[in-house]
C-alpha cells in the first residue's frame, strides 16, 4: 500500500473531527501508523494498555482516518490515511479553544503532579531546590535522580524568525528521541513544549 497521502486529508464529519481532537487517542495515537503497524506495536509504544488501544484503533480506521496496510501473520496492519488533517472551523467549537485545550491540561496537570508525588514519596527529607539560571552562563547539569520531573518556563523577546527557528529546533529535538528502547531500566516519560507570543499575566 503507499504510503499517506501527500495532500491534507478534508475531515467532513463531526465523528471525523472528534476522533481526529482527542487528545490521547487521536492524532497521537495516529502518529504511531504513518507507517504500517499494529495496534499492540501502538500500544508499546505509547505505554497504554492494548484492549484500550485497539479499542481507539478500530475507531479511527472506522471513520476513515485509519487505513488497512496489510497482515501481520493474523494480525491487521493500519496505515495513517494522511499525514495532515484539514478541520473545517465549523466542526471546531473554536469560539471557546478552552473546550479543547482543558481537558488536555487538566491531565497534564494531574500527570505531573503524580510525577512529583512519587518523587516525594522517594525523598522525603530532601529540601526543593529553587536555581535561578543566569542569562547568558551554562546551566548546571541536573541531579542523578533517573526521571526527576522537572519544568522550565521562560519568557523572552523574540523576532518572528528567531521565534519560528526555536519553535523548529525544539520540535525537531522531541522528534527525534527515541522511544523503542526495550532495556529493563527503560520507561516511558513524557515531555511537552507549549509556546505563545505574550507573557503570563497580560492587562
Amino acid at each position: 500500500m503507499p504510503g499517506p497521502q501527500a495532500t491534507p486529508f478534508q475531515i467532513t464529519s463531526p465523528d471525523q473531527a472528534e476522533a481526529l481532537l482527542n487528545f490521547t487517542y487521536g492524532a497521537r495515537l495516529l502518529e504511531q501508523f504513518l507507517e504500517p503497524s499494529t495496534s499492540s506495536r501502538a500500544a508499546h509504544a505509547l505505554a497504554e494498555p492494548a484492549n484500550r488501544v485497539a479499542y481507539h484503533v478500530r475507531k479511527l480506521a472506522g471513520c476513515g482516518l485509519l487505513c488497512v496496510a496489510g497482515h501481520q501473520g493474523k494480525r491487521v496492519l493500519y496505515q495513517a490515511a494522511a499525514q495532515t488533517f484539514s478541520v473545517p472551523r465549523a466542526l471546531v467549537r473554536l469560539d471557546d479553544p478552552s473546550t479543547l485545550i482543558r481537558p488536555v491540561m487538566e491531565e497534564l496537570t494531574a500527570a505531573y503532579v503524580q510525577a512529583i508525588v512519587n518523587w516525594q514519596s522517594r525523598h522525603p527529607s530532601e529540601p526543593l531546590l529553587v536555581n535561578l539560571s543566569t542569562h547568558g552562563q551554562a546551566a548546571e547539569p541536573p541531579p542523578e535522580e533517573p526521571y526527576l520531573p522537572a519544568m522550565r518556563l521562560r519568557a523572552v523577546r523574540m523576532t518572528p524568525e528567531q521565534y519560528r527557528q526555536a519553535q523548529a529546533a525544539l520540535d525537531h529535538i522531541l522528534t527525534g528521541m527515541d522511544c523503542s528502547d526495550l532495556s529493563a531500566d527503560a520507561r516511558p516519560a513524557t515531555f511537552v513544549l507549549m509556546a505563545f507570543p505574550g507573557q503570563l499575566h497580560q492587562d
